[in-house]
């Protein structure tokens, strides 16, 4: 199923489908999260444990983030140049806070 969402910021409701799905992956990543820090209490800490939380903690603060601009009304724009974020970009990473020219320049 196709669904085709308008990427300007003032469309609402192509915004609400992608904070609906933000919410689920930040609910998922802060669950791994916690298993990872289980398993970094251990008697032994266990190092890829340790690198999974913390990439995890990252991935929760973009997503964080991707909130905040969607509640300021600046997502789907390039934090870096202001460039809408292509919609296939937000589909495949919809905490994505930079257009394909800026990430791949960074």
């Amino acid at each position: 199923m196709s669904t085709t969402l308008d990427p300007s910021p003032t469309s609402a409701s192509a915004w609400d489908h992608f904070r609906t799905l933000l919410e689920g992956q930040r609910a998922l990543c802060l669950r791994q999260r916690a298993e990872a820090l289980a398993e970094c209490t251990q008697s032994v800490p266990d190092p890829v444990a340790q690198r999974r939380s913390a990439d995890l903690q990252e991935t929760i603060g973009e997503i964080e983030a991707a909130l905040a601009r969607i509640d300021a009304g600046t997502y789907g724009s390039c934090v870096h140049c202001g460039a809408a974020v292509p919609v296939e970009r937000l589909r495949m990473r919809p905490f994505a806070a930079a257009c394909v020219t800026c990430a791949a320049s960074r």
